[in-house]
């Protein structure tokens, strides 16, 4: 589920075809889903998210891990049903290191969360979870050092 290395800090986009835009991370992600409340719980548990925002009345909540300072922000989808293929593959969150990794697998494992457990995925300690909905969320190591 690991996607590709992002491009180094050179200052120039994909090829060195121009400069890259000045960010600095990841500001939020949101996901339609069929019951945000559900949700919520889910990756509260998941993740360890906190509330950060909500309006029930047009179902939207929003939590947020406060040390990375990502917000996943959750929408009640309009129809019931699958998300809409093709339109998002996974999450991919990282984590410092394998040994964080398991202990957190531990911890779903713990709290009732299904998983396979930590597994090599391309090299790299990986766990990957589906939330309510069926979305693929992936936690990620850096790769262990050789030797």
């Amino acid at each position: 589920m690991s996607g590709p290395a992002p491009s180094g800090a050179s200052g120039t986009g994909a090829g060195g075809a121009g400069p890259s835009a000045p960010v600095t991370g990841l500001s939020h992600v949101q996901l339609n889903v069929t019951d945000p409340a559900a949700s919520a719980a889910w990756y509260s548990a998941a993740l360890g998210l906190e509330p950060y925002a909500a309006d029930p009345e047009i179902g939207y909540v929003a939590l947020r891990h406060r040390g990375a300072g990502l917000v996943v922000v959750l929408t009640r989808r309009p129809e019931p049903g699958p998300p809409a293929a093709g339109v998002l593959d996974h999450l991919a969150f990282a984590v410092p290191d394998g040994e964080s990794l398991e202990a957190w697998a531990r911890h779903l494992t713990d709290v009732g969360i299904d998983h396979p457990g930590v597994v090599p995925e391309g090299g790299n300690p990986s766990l990957q979870l589906r939330d309510p909905d069926g979305t693929a969320v992936e936690l990620v190591a850096p790769r262990p050092p050789a030797g």
